[in-house]
């Protein structure tokens, strides 16, 4: 059977709890063939220094082999947030300091990462790099400063890791998040403009929570996309704080909460179809941030999913 042209993977952050060798088996187990590896130290997955360790690469690639899977990304969210920042009390847990430590803790990690994912044969990293002043998102009377600063700032601090990643043969990805530079379909279309190496990483269920449509968000981006986030998205029906696990805000609007697929609002049937519809050939990575249900079964849940709406080989079209 000629495979599908989309593959399915798992991020592997919320596996992290079982160490290493746990998560890989349990992805396996899953079923997936693909798996996103996060560096962060936070969640202790991989050593601070392994990236210049060729033995434990080494055994890394043996490991992934017998159980079937690459690594198709490796990322970090929390250690590399520290190159732009804030560089105040909210990075602190990751390093305290003055902003300076802060800035070159951040930038090795982003370098680290990039090696990693080199070493272990990864076609991306993935960086949330941070970002330096969320208030730029509005206007200030009389003043000229705008969105776009925080985007010059990228550009100017991701460029050594960009190098680098040029050197090793690694995709730089981004992914919009309200704690990035970012964060929308727009800041996203700036960021793409003025940096062509960067490639995009989408989650649909990061811009629904933020008021974008989720099948728009997944449309018009062309060879940029290279990775999707998939989970659902729970909103409050009542006009008073929710209660239970799980809810959170991202932004000034109402708290909201992630679920696996099938236990939210979103229409996962449209999203997949408008990720056919503009050929996208990369892998869907679940993301698995569901406070209500174990992580294994919410994992297959969302496989469960995605398995009924992707194609498991090349659709014959219509028969009329």
């Amino acid at each position: 059977m000629t495979p599908g042209p989309v593959r399915l993977g798992l991020c592997l952050a919320a596996l992290a709890p079982g160490g290493l060798d746990g998560a890989l088996r349990a992805a396996a187990r899953a079923g997936v063939e693909v798996v996103d590896l996060p560096a962060d130290s936070s969640f202790g997955l991989v050593p601070a220094d392994c990236s210049e360790h060729p033995g434990y690469h080494r055994e890394l690639r043996e490991l992934l082999a017998v159980l079937g899977l690459e690594v198709g990304c490796v990322s970090n969210s929390r250690d590399t947030q520290l190159l732009l920042g804030p560089h105040g009390p909210h990075t602190d847990p990751v390093l305290a300091g003055p902003a300076e430590a802060k800035r070159a803790y951040g930038l090795r990690a982003a370098l680290a990462t990039v090696r990693l994912a080199a070493a272990l044969g990864a076609p991306q990293a993935r960086l949330m790099l941070g970002v330096p002043d969320l208030g730029r998102w509005l206007s200030w009377w009389g003043s000229e400063v705008s969105w776009q600063d925080n985007i010059d700032a990228w550009v100017r601090a991701a460029r050594p890791v960009l190098d680098l990643a040029d050197e090793l043969g690694v995709a730089v990805v981004v992914e919009p998040h309200p704690k990035q530079v970012v964060y929308d379909p727009a800041s996203t279309r700036s960021l793409l403009a003025a940096e062509d190496r960067v490639r995009l990483c989408l989650d649909p269920a990061n811009l629904a929570a933020v008021g974008h449509d989720p099948v728009d968000a997944v449309r018009g981006w062309g060879p940029k996309l290279v990775a999707v986030h998939a989970k659902d998205l729970q909103r409050p029906r009542e006009p008073q704080d929710p209660h239970g696990a799980g809810w959170s805000r991202y932004g000034p609007g109402p708290a909201i909460r992630f679920r696996a697929l099938g236990s939210g609002e979103l229409p996962w049937p449209e999203i997949v179809a408008g990720l056919l519809d503009e050929d996208y050939r990369g892998v869907i990575y679940v993301e698995h941030e569901d406070a209500l249900l174990p992580t294994e079964q919410g994992m297959a849940n969302s496989l469960a999913v995605l398995r009924r709406l992707l194609p498991a080989a090349t659709a014959q079209g219509r028969t009329w």
